[in-house]
């Protein structure tokens, strides 16, 4: 498999860290010519000289002029991953400020529908596009309704767009808790609670890890018969 990819183009919106790092890292293993995107260049090159041989390039992919300028310039295109990560305004539904729902949708859904459009141009016809949505599109998960809505607008527009781009295909993988460097944040004995809480009722047994979701969105790459797919990637947490 090492070489799956070989002669092939790949860009990975958000490679810079978390789970867009660690696909950027699988997708190298397999051969392809990997450029990993972000609006810091200083987490940029960390990614890099983590990863070895890939390409950066620092977006603002909140600018759709900037975004549109980069993918113009590419001179190909085969895999297209999104991966941003933003804030999210988290409570009670009837607590949270309209205003905070909608920044909600302005730091992640908009970025993602810029990515998607302005990169769907440069996709070839047996490339993909896949996102990395969240398992708050399907879980019923209390204070997280407006991140649930965004996820699920997102993943509302796969089967379409795997349709009207075909043969591109088109997924989402659907991550449930992952530890990943977002949660930093977290004083660590309120993350490290958090995080046994959930291992403890996932049948999996533990949380997730960067590279179980970035092996999720390499299959959907890798894999020429997958298409239309929101592919849940929570260790079974959906399931209990």
């Amino acid at each position: 498999m090492s070489n799956t990819l070989s002669g092939q183009t790949a860009v990975v919106v958000g490679g810079s860290s978390g789970i867009g790092k660690a696909t950027a890292a699988q997708l190298n293993n397999l051969g392809a010519s990997v450029t990993i995107v972000g609006r810091s260049q200083e987490r940029l090159d960390a990614a890099q000289a983590d990863i070895g041989d890939v390409a950066v390039a620092s977006v603002d992919c909140t600018d759709e002029a900037a975004a549109a300028a980069f993918f113009e310039g590419l001179n190909s295109l085969d895999h297209l991953v999104i991966t941003i990560a933003a804030s999210a305004s988290l409570g009670p539904f009837s607590e949270v400020p309209v205003d905070g729902l909608r920044e909600t949708f302005d730091g992640r859904f908009w970025p993602y529908l810029i990515v998607m459009h302005h990169g769907a141009k440069k996709l070839s016809d047996q490339g993909s596009l896949t996102l990395v949505t969240g398992a708050s599109a399907i879980a019923a998960t209390p204070g997280a309704s407006a991140l649930a809505a965004v996820n699920g607008a997102l993943e509302g527009m796969i089967k379409t767009l795997a349709v009207e781009m075909a043969p591109t295909r088109v997924n989402a993988v659907a991550p449930g808790l992952t530890d990943t460097e977002a949660w930093s944040r977290i004083p660590d004995k309120i993350r490290e609670g958090m995080f046994a809480d959930s291992s403890a009722s996932t049948p999996a047994g533990r949380i997730g890890q960067p590279e179980d979701v970035a092996a999720a969105v390499t299959s959907c790459i890798t894999n020429g018969f997958l298409t239309g797919l929101a592919l849940p990637c929570d260790g079974g947490k959906r399931l209990v």
